[in-house]
């Protein structure tokens, strides 16, 4: 049998990883192919921390061949265009095809601008390790723009940046940019006094996945930071360096970052396969594709039932890397003719940094802030790092 994984990030990887384990522990000489357009594994819920200088970009990703470098795995780096399940296919942007007998969708997601006119022309996305590197080095360049004209208005406008969507990234990004411009005003010659953070979310709540307690606890140590944040707050369009919000107000920025959520990349509803509002694949509770019986899908592309009423699991590394090890026992149980077993979602809680010393979270449903929830996020990125690293053992 030959199983095609689609995507090396949380999802796609760990499923790699462990069906080449349990294979081998079996006996089994199945093929596994693992799909990526990148040579590299990013660790995205890091990136924020590479945007705003307070990590050295190689720190944020993994070489896929070392990590692969003791594993029976085929690695193939190329960008998929579409998926043919009638024929059993993939095809890549290069011209290249692969069959398979089982797939794996794990492609992730790209950044969702809700059709705000402008958003997708004029604003910096932060999704992926090279959004992360871009997004530093306009900051830098215009800081240092700043540094180099006498003229307090187009200074203002210059040092301001705007970051659309209160969510994990924009929360991130805000408080590690909140801690980065005294550096970077030192570095560039920027005028400190004239720098704005503002961070702009449409509803009512930041982190919404927490509830109220984390949203004033967020905008109360973001507000410290030195952070603005408007909330019910709806960006209507984006024109080159400026917000047009609801009710006819205008926000000037020279660095406006999206951050407003996630969709399913296109080729999945291109390829036929059954989506959602946002595009992502609709799988059952064995993380089948319906009406699919050979391929699966996990990780931000997919939406998986989390509840009766319609939620799906939030698309959260932790959730992914789970699936990623489900997948894997259930893609054994294929090779061995046996029955899976149903996927049911671990709820361990999330934790989401707002700088280097602050952080707030719901570790086991327990509100958790300041430097406790701080420690348990290093302690789950340490881990993770571990796990990775424990494959690159000669």
């Amino acid at each position: 049998m030959h199983i095609v994984i689609l995507g090396a990030g949380y999802a796609g990887l760990r499923a790699a990883l462990d069906l080449d384990r349990l294979l081998r522990e079996r006996g089994h000489s199945d093929q596994v192919t693992l799909v990526d357009q990148h040579s590299y594994h990013q660790l995205i819920q890091v990136i924020h921390r590479v945007a705003a200088a307070a990590m050295p970009p190689d720190a944020a990703i993994y070489d896929l061949k070392a990590l692969l470098h003791n594993h029976a795995i085929t690695f193939v780096q190329g960008a998929v265009r579409e998926i043919v399940p009638l024929q059993r296919i993939v095809c890549l942007d290069d011209g290249r095809t692969l069959s398979y007998n089982r797939l794996v969708i794990a492609l992730g997601a790209e950044t969702a601008y809700g059709n705000v006119p402008g958003a997708r022309e004029h604003t910096l996305p932060l999704h992926t390790y090279t959004h992360a590197l871009r997004l530093r080095d306009h900051l830098v360049a215009q800081f240092q723009a700043a540094a180099q004209t006498s003229d307090p208005r187009e200074q203002r406008i210059l040092l301001t940046t705007a970051i659309v969507g209160g969510g994990y990234t924009g929360c991130q990004f805000a408080g590690e940019l909140a801690e980065w411009v005294d550096d970077l005003c030192a570095q560039t010659g920027a005028p400190r006094r004239e720098v704005r953070i503002a961070l702009v979310e449409r509803t009512a709540l930041l982190l919404s996945q927490f509830g109220e307690w984390a949203t004033r606890t967020a905008e109360r140590i973001l507000d410290q930071q030195g952070v603005s944040v408007y909330l019910n707050t709806v960006v209507e369009a984006v024109e080159p360096g400026l917000l047009r919000i609801a009710g006819g107000r205008v926000l000037r920025a020279g660095t406006i970052v999206w951050a407003g959520g996630i969709q399913g990349p296109p080729l999945l509803r291109a390829s036929g396969l059954p989506v959602d509002a946002a595009g992502r694949v609709l799988v059952d509770r064995y993380l089948r594709v319906r009406d699919q019986a050979l391929i699966f899908a996990a990780g931000d592309c997919a939406a998986i039932p989390m509840r009766p009423d319609g939620a799906t699991v939030p698309a959260t590394a932790s959730f992914a890397m789970r699936q990623g090890e489900h997948l894997a026992e259930t893609l054994l149980a294929e090779v061995e003719g046996r029955p899976p077993r149903t996927y049911e979602p671990l709820v361990l809680g999330e934790l989401v940094s707002l700088g280097h010393n602050y952080a707030v979270g719901n570790p086991l449903g327990m509100p958790v802030i300041g430097y406790p929830a701080v420690l348990l996020k290093q302690g789950v990125e340490q881990y993770y790092r571990a796990m990775l690293e424990s494959s690159l053992a000669p």
